[in-house]
């Protein structure tokens, strides 16, 4: 009752799926990735262009001081080229309002076939020049670049690397020096793409078993959101139905006249207890009627309260109940008193007293849970405490306090 949690609602807000549906889980079919291969792709992306760029723009600056006077200006022409290019992909990097569309591979691809092609007029078909430093370090970091479109990535390594053995070809008309560079090429492309299959493979089994430990998570609880339910309607049944049948076995005093008010009243206190709200209530008139008992004579001095939420105000006004079923029942006599007000910290403060023949609190039953339960953990749950303080021939005193704190 109260603030008690409904297991439905904790299941739909923990996103629990419902029989025959499908839950949506990170890296299962038709879903996206998750969040530690979105990371993963995220820092790919921004570092891999970053490791390009810092090893393009000194291998053109050494290549243009290199080359010959003849053939200075274009490559000077095509230097400038790749570093305008890299210039224009940090930015594009940077700026996430740019989406990731074909416009930067069309840029690259441009530029991977100008100036692998350029060599034939920039006389820099050396296989171990600076534009088979810009082929190679392309080719390494492209799939890195297109981590979720591996047919980009790899298609940019496989056009840089055709357009320099072209390249380097008409330049220098041989085939065997020529071909081993662009097959190192090849070769560091296919290993680039496989690492990142094998660190992306190590991403996604983190994304499952974090997605493992957050359904455990949910169904826990949902589980213990059940179990109170179940915890909540079981004490309720003892406060109610239960008590009023057990009074009426034992024989309770002026039964036929309190009986069908009461039976009436348990049946609306049950109805109530599965979709019970949320909002706040006054306690003093709640410990009024609960006061109102067959069998005890209640003296009630009750101050000025503020509203309670649900859940504190009803676990008093129901433990309230049960304690005095208790007197009735155990402390042998006819009579008790009820206080409720604030204490100087601005806590409520309820006390329930009677000068019945008392028990010890330490040597109760175990299977008597009327206290425990339906007083004391009820209370406990709603944030607040009950002290007991009783002992054989001097009454007890049960002492409701909300909310809890260490200073209680």
């Amino acid at each position: 009752m109260g603030d008690r949690p409904d297991p439905d609602l904790v299941a739909r807000s923990l996103g629990e799926a419902e029989p025959g549906s499908v839950a949506s889980t990170p890296n299962r079919t038709g879903s996206g990735p998750g969040v530690a291969e979105r990371e993963l792709n995220r820092a790919a992306v921004r570092y891999a262009v970053w490791l390009r760029s810092a090893v393009i723009v000194p291998c053109v600056v050494f290549g243009i001081l290199a080359t010959p006077d003849e053939h200075r200006l274009a490559t000077l022409s095509m230097g400038a080229v790749a570093i305008v290019w890299c210039a224009l992909r940090l930015v594009w990097t940077r700026n996430r309002t740019l989406p990731r569309s074909w416009v930067p591979v069309a840029v690259d691809a441009t530029v991977l076939v100008a100036v692998g092609l350029g060599q034939a007029v920039t006389g820099a078909g050396d296989p171990g020049g600076w534009v088979v430093a810009l082929v190679s370090i392309t080719a390494v970091t492209c799939p890195y670049e297109w981590p979720t479109r591996p047919l980009v990535g790899c298609g940019l390594g496989l056009l840089g690397a055709g357009a320099f053995v072209a390249g380097a070809f008409a330049h220098s008309g041989q085939w065997s020096p020529v071909a081993l560079a662009g097959a190192r090429v090849l070769l560091e492309l296919m290993l680039s793409r496989l690492s990142y299959v094998l660190v992306r493979a190590q991403a996604r089994s983190a994304d499952r078993l974090t997605e493992r430990v957050a359904a455990r998570r949910r169904h826990a609880a949902v589980a213990a959101a059940r179990r109170s339910s179940e915890r909540e309607y079981l004490a309720t049944l003892h406060d109610t139905a239960s008590t009023t049948l057990l009074m009426v076995a034992v024989g309770a005093r002026d039964g036929t006249r309190w009986v069908p008010e009461r039976a009436r009243h348990d049946l609306e206190e049950l109805a109530k207890v599965p979709g019970s709200g949320d909002g706040r209530i006054e306690l003093g008139p709640l410990l009024s009627t609960a006061t109102h008992h067959p069998a005890v004579r209640v003296e009630v001095e009750i101050d000025a309260l503020p509203p309670l939420p649900a859940s504190p105000a009803l676990a008093i006004f129901h433990g309230v109940r049960e304690a005095l079923t208790n007197v009735e029942r155990h402390a042998g006599v006819p009579e008790a008193s009820l206080r409720a007000g604030l204490d100087e910290s601005g806590r409520i403060v309820v006390e329930l007293r009677d000068r019945g023949r008392g028990f010890d609190p330490r040597h109760v039953a175990p299977h008597r849970r009327g206290l425990s339960g339906s007083i004391v953990e009820r209370m406990t749950r709603a944030g607040g405490r009950v002290l007991v303080a009783s002992r054989p021939g001097a009454g007890t005193t049960l002492r409701w306090t909300w909310p809890d704190d260490a200073d209680c």
